[in-house]
């Protein structure tokens, strides 16, 4: 499961991430600018996945639930 909240991270972080086995969890601060958001999610993910702590697979070919 992700979980996705809006919380004020006392200027330290536009975001944080904390998961486990059965769920991510994503605090976003939304007084900063969109720019560094976006900055902080990617560094935040790309190390979750050189850490090998998520991976990335490619979507199954065939018809996807949204066509």
């Amino acid at each position: 499961m992700v979980r996705v909240r809006a919380i004020r991270l006392d200027d330290e972080t536009p975001a944080a991430v904390r998961d486990t086995t059965r769920l991510v969890d994503l605090a976003i601060d939304f007084s900063h600018p969109p720019g560094e958001i976006t900055a902080a999610l990617t560094a935040l993910f790309q190390e979750a996945i050189d850490s090998k702590r998520w991976a990335r697979r490619e979507p199954p070919a065939g018809p996807t639930a949204a066509t």
